[in-house]
């Protein structure tokens, strides 16, 4: 992983208040088994679509105004969100993994729900756009925060942000680039532009 300086404020996860309000109280908004277990399916379903190129699928999970909020990109669509990837592949995806861990779900008062996860990007193999290494080697770390809401009794994906991600030294980012990449998503308009 990098040698990045960490912003003081990110010497920590920060993460929703929400999530650890419902263990700290006593939480009469709850979700049902199989809700969790559809959302968790879901998230995890998006990290294999990316992997095996397999977009049509998105159409199923996710909400036609699906918003994207990465340091990668800001896309306001499903449509764009597909076409980001569709149209990078060999940038962002040939040779790299997506592997979630750490996930909770827990219910909005709005009747949507949260899904929180650490969001490990993984390289398996060397192309022509990644530097040679050993594989596997990790290429970043990020939370991953998603909003979901039900669409005609399906969960589906409405909103995605990664932030805090460590990103290797792989590609070899400038000290700007890694801190844009690392900073939470609201701070990110300050620093910088997304690169796609």
């Amino acid at each position: 992983m990098t040698s990045q300086t960490p912003n003081p404020a990110l010497l920590h996860t920060q993460l929703p208040d929400a999530l650890f309000a419902q263990y700290a109280a006593e939480s009469v908004n709850k979700l049902a088994a199989a809700d969790k277990l559809e959302i968790i399916e879901k998230l995890h379903l998006l990290e294999l679509i990316f992997d095996t190129r397999r977009y049509e699928i998105m159409d199923a999970i996710l909400a036609e105004d699906f918003v994207m909020d990465h340091a990668l990109a800001k896309r306001l669509d499903r449509a764009s969100f597909k076409q980001l990837w569709q149209d990078n592949e060999a940038v962002l995806l040939n040779g790299i993994r997506h592997q979630l861990t750490n996930v909770i779900v827990y219910p909005n008062h709005d009747e949507t729900a949260t899904a929180i996860a650490y969001l490990n990007v993984l390289k398996f193999a060397n192309t022509s756009t990644l530097s040679k290494t050993d594989n596997p080697a990790l290429l970043a770390h990020a939370v991953q925060v998603v909003q979901f809401r039900k669409e005609n009794d399906v969960w589906k994906l409405a909103h995605l942000k990664i932030d805090q991600m460590a990103v290797s030294d792989i590609f070899g980012l400038d000290k700007a680039t890694r801190d844009y990449f690392a900073a939470l998503a609201g701070e990110r308009e300050q620093l910088g532009q997304p690169l796609f």
